[in-house]
C-alpha cells in the first residue's frame, strides 16, 4: 500500500492511482457528481478537499506566495499558473491570428474576442464585453473612479491603459506615421483620425447647416458660429471673433504681416482667402452674375455691393451734404469735390475737374469743336 505503485487506473481518462478510495472519488468528476456544497455561496464540487480548498477563499486565506514578486494565492494552482508569467513561458497560441499566452483561460479570452462573444454586460449603459475584468474596467468610469494620476501634470485618468497612452504625449514622441503624407503622431487614435482626411471621411455633420467635419472638435468649433458667441477678443481694436484660429489671423492685420503674394502682380495680402480672390482677378473669369439684370463680377464681394443698387440701399452718407452712395469709393470721389481737389485734367485745355465723369463730358465738347458737329 506504501510502495507508491499506482496500479487503480481510470477507465476514462487513464490517470493511475494508488489506492482504490482515491480512483472511486475520481470517477466521481467523470460523473458529474457534485456532492459538496459551499455553506457561503452555494458552489457545488465532486471532492471534499477542493470544497475545503474554496472555503478558504471566504475566508482570504493565501497561504501560496509567489517566491518571485511576493503575491499570494489561496490555491496552489493558481500559484502554479502564476509562475508561467515569470518564466515567459506562452504554450497556448490561437489557431486563428498565432498570439500566444502563458495561461490557458487568457487564451480562452482571447478566442472569445475572435467569435464576438460578450457575455459581460454594464448594468448602467448595456454595453458588452468579452471578459468580466474589461467589465469591472469599465464601470469606474460611471463611479468616476480615476485612480491613475500622471506624475508630470498631475492629470487623472480612469484607466492604466489611458494614462499610458498619455504618457506618450510627455514623452513627445511621434511613431505613429502617416503612410500617404508622413506626417507622424504621438498616438495611434491620432494617427487614425488623421486616416480619415484622406479617406475623404467626414462623419460629423452639422445639424443646422448640413456642413460636415472630418473631426468631432472641428464640429464643435463649427456650432460656435451658428450659436454666435464670441469669446475671442482683439486687444487693439476690440473686434470679437467665434474662433480663435480667426483673432489670430486678425493679429495679422494690425501686425501688417502679408505672407501671401500674388505670383503674378506682386501684390502681398494679409489672408490667403484674400489670395485667392485676388488670383481670380487676374483670371478674369467673371462667374458671378446679377439675377436680375444679368451683369456679372468676377468677385462674390463686388456682385453684393451691385445688388445693393437694385435694393435701393444707399448706407455711405456724405457728412458735408448729407447725400448718400451705394460704393464707398463713390462717396470717396464726391468728398474731393468738397475738398475742391481736382485730379482729372483735360489733356487738350489742361483745364482740371474733380471727377472723372465730368472730365469724360468735356472731351465731348472739344471733340464736337474739332468736328464742327455737336450731338450734346
Amino acid at each position: 500500500m506504501h510502495t507508491g505503485v499506482k496500479i487503480h487506473e481510470c477507465d476514462v481518462c487513464g490517470k493511475s492511482f494508488t489506492r482504490k478510495s482515491k480512483l472511486k472519488r475520481h470517477m466521481k468528476i467523470h460523473a458529474g457528481v457534485k456532492n459538496h456544497e459551499c455553506a457561503v455561496c452555494g458552489k457545488a464540487f465532486t471532492q471534499k478537499g477542493n470544497l475545503k480548498l474554496h472555503t478558504e477563499t471566504h475566508a482570504g486565506v493565501k497561504g501560496h506566495e509567489c517566491a518571485v514578486c511576493g503575491k499570494s494565492f489561496t490555491l496552489k494552482s493558481n500559484l502554479q499558473r502564476h509562475m508561467e508569467i515569470h518564466a515567459g513561458v506562452k504554450n497556448h497560441e490561437c489557431d486563428l491570428c498565432g498570439k500566444a499566452f502563458t495561461q490557458k483561460r487568457n487564451l480562452k479570452f482571447h478566442i472569445n474576442m475572435h467569435a464576438g462573444v460578450k457575455n459581460h454586460e454594464c448594468d448602467v449603459c448595456g454595453k458588452l464585453f468579452t471578459q468580466k475584468g474589461s467589465l469591472k474596467l469599465h464601470m469606474e468610469t460611471h463611479a468616476g473612479v480615476k485612480g491613475h494620476e500622471c506624475a508630470v501634470c498631475g492629470k487623472s485618468v480612469t484607466l492604466k491603459s489611458i494614462l499610458q497612452r498619455h504618457m506618450e504625449i510627455h514623452a513627445g514622441v511621434k511613431n505613429h506615421e502617416c503612410n500617404l503624407c508622413g506626417k507622424a503622431f504621438i498616438q495611434k487614435g491620432d494617427l487614425k483620425l488623421h486616416m480619415n482626411i484622406h479617406a475623404g471621411v467626414k462623419n460629423h455633420e452639422c445639424a443646422v447647416c448640413g456642413k460636415s467635419f472630418t473631426y468631432k472638435n472641428n464640429l464643435k468649433r463649427h456650432m460656435v458660429m451658428h450659436v454666435g458667441i464670441k469669446n475671442h477678443e482683439c486687444d487693439v481694436c476690440g473686434k470679437l471673433f467665434t474662433q480663435k484660429g480667426s483673432l489670430k489671423l486678425h493679429m495679422e492685420t494690425h501686425a501688417g504681416v502679408k505672407g501671401h503674394e500674388c505670383a503674378v502682380c506682386g501684390k502681398s495680402v494679409t489672408f490667403k482667402s484674400n489670395l485667392q480672390r485676388h488670383m481670380e482677378i487676374h483670371a478674369g473669369v467673371k462667374n458671378h452674375e446679377c439675377n436680375l439684370c444679368g451683369k456679372a463680377f468676377i468677385q462674390q464681394g463686388d456682385l453684393k455691393l451691385h445688388m445693393n443698387i437694385h435694393a435701393g440701399v444707399k448706407n455711405h452718407e456724405c457728412a458735408v451734404c448729407g447725400k448718400s452712395f451705394t460704393h464707398k469709393n463713390n462717396l470717396k470721389r464726391h468728398m474731393a469735390m468738397h475738398v475742391g481737389i481736382k485730379n482729372h485734367e483735360c489733356d487738350v485745355c489742361g483745364k482740371a475737374f474733380t471727377e472723372k465723369t465730368t472730365l469724360t463730358g468735356h472731351m465731348r465738347m472739344h471733340a464736337c469743336m474739332k468736328n464742327h458737329e455737336c450731338g450734346i
